[in-house]
């Protein structure tokens, strides 16, 4: 199995969730599931991801825990909504310490199942199955390799290092924020750039991360 890249899933039905930590997310919200990864965490330091919410209240509603921190509500519905969120918990912070390691689809919190699937070289896959057997709760797992699957995560670090900056500057100011809190021009004025062309690549890295999470829930 060397070189390249692997896919690591684990799967642990409701009657062995335990204490893990994706469990209780639950506890707040219907459903949790990853859609694209947006920042890596770092030691100790919880990645962030693009996640799809399903709740039963509005989400300012919700206390914040460390399993889960709400950074920033990129769309708001009814009962779900799609947030860019921080996950925390031992097992979590482990996998974002880990070099050349990352979630990918299908990972999924519901009340029947937890799924995760975690993408990365080969001896960084070997660690965190070593730790994830360690753990107390009855998991089932398989290995597979990256080619087989048409699972393909897009990071923000995958798009022009232009379009980056924008997208972060208008979380930084509150772009996605409901009221917004600023506008595109505020945003065109922090980057230096003319408002056209702060739109197109809003447009572009929105379209970026909605169209991926779609392709992969058909």
């Amino acid at each position: 199995m060397a070189g390249g890249t692997r896919l690591l899933q684990f799967r642990v039905t409701a009657e062995n969730f335990g204490n893990l930590e994706g469990a209780h997310l639950l506890e707040f919200f219907d459903s949790v599931e990853f859609i694209s990864n947006y920042q890596p965490g770092s030691k100790n330091t919880p990645a962030s991801i693009i996640a799809k919410l399903k709740h039963q209240h509005p989400l300012h509603e919700y206390e914040e825990i460390d399993a889960l921190r709400i950074i920033t509500i990129l769309t708001e519905g009814e009962n779900e909504s799609i947030a860019i969120v921080t996950l925390g918990g031992p097992f979590t912070r482990k996998v974002a310490s880990l070099d050349s390691l990352w979630f990918t689809h299908p990972t999924i919190a519901t009340p029947d199942f937890l799924k995760v699937t975690i993408s990365g070289i080969p001896s960084s896959i070997k660690e965190i199955m070593r730790i994830a057997q360690a753990l107390p709760e009855r998991m089932s797992y398989s290995l597979l390799e990256s080619e087989d699957s048409k699972i393909t995560p897009i990071n923000m670090s995958d798009m022009p290092p232009k379009r980056q900056n924008i997208l972060l500057k208008a979380i930084e100011l509150g772009y996605y924020r409901y009221p917004r809190g600023c506008t595109q021009r505020d945003i065109a004025e922090a980057v230096g750039l003319k408002q056209a062309t702060v739109s197109e690549h809003l447009q572009k890295g929105e379209s970026t991360v909605l169209n991926s999470w779609s392709k992969n829930h058909n």
